[in-house]
């Protein structure tokens, strides 16, 4: 395995936080407060700044500061009915191709999920999670298929966090993935293919319904204006942090480099 790169770290660091949350869309950041959190020249700082960009995490902003990228709820739409026909079609060749081994790589990491659950820890939540897919869409038997599913669902991040932000909703996931074994275990392609468009079309519904809410303010009971910009300086991690934030880092790597 090769040796991370510093410009690896700092592009690692920021693509862990934007899925975990701890960056948020709209939220900017200046290249002077990630050379000092990284520690790093500007070099590897700005070669990590345009892989984000590349990738679409991050859009460009005035004197060196980037933007986390808000996406449109109109436009979540139009990505989430491409999902919804793209998994439609990998279920079915999921069902015809997934083996044995695969099923059982499933079940485990499944149990690996429930105790990320139980701890409340998103970090590796979200590292399960890619693992849980990455045998999905390999058992696609189809390569392009794979890569195209694996970046539409980098996309859709800021659905999938506030979604599991509900502890109910997190563990419904867990209920679903094993019904999604259990389909596969029986080769019911029609069931599968359900289960895989009723968790895309909740996930998208939630979110919808949560932008369509407004946010009221209990003392004056009105609605709070909009968020803003938020200039963010990302805090240092905690040991624990520390210490999970990696594994988050190498899902991402697993499904996507």
């Amino acid at each position: 395995m090769s040796k991370l790169t510093e410009s690896d770290r700092v592009f690692d660091g920021i693509v862990t936080d934007i899925l975990a949350g701890v960056l948020r869309p709209r939220d900017q950041l200046s290249e002077r407060e990630l050379v000092s959190r990284f520690g790093v020249s500007r070099t590897p700082v700005r070669e990590a700044v345009k892989r984000l960009l590349e990738r679409g995490f991050i859009e460009p902003g005035p004197r060196g500061v980037a933007t986390v990228v808000d996406i449109s709820l109109e436009d979540l739409r139009k990505l989430y009915a491409l999902r919804q026909h793209l998994e439609a079609t990998a279920a079915r060749e999921i069902v015809a191709n997934i083996t044995p081994q695969e099923i059982a790589d499933l079940k485990q990491i499944n149990k690996e999920f429930s105790r990320a659950l139980d701890q409340r820890d998103l970090v590796k939540m979200l590292e399960v999670r890619a693992d849980f897919h990455a045998v999905l869409s390999a058992a696609t038997r189809n390569r392009w298929l794979e890569q195209v599913l694996v970046m539409l669902r980098n996309k859709a991040y800021m659905v999938r966090h506030y979604h599991w932000q509900d502890f109910e909703r997190a563990a419904a996931t867990f209920d679903i993935h094993n019904q999604m074994i259990k389909a596969l275990e029986q080769h019911d392609e029609e069931e599968f293919v359900q289960l895989v468009s009723q968790q895309i079309g909740a996930a998208i519904a939630v979110y919808a319904n949560r932008l369509r809410a407004p946010s009221w303010d209990v003392s004056s009971r009105k609605p709070r204006a909009a968020a803003s910009k938020r200039r963010v300086e990302i805090p240092t991690r905690t040991e624990k942090q520390a210490k999970t934030a990696p594994v988050a880092k190498r899902a991402y790597r697993k499904v996507v480099g």
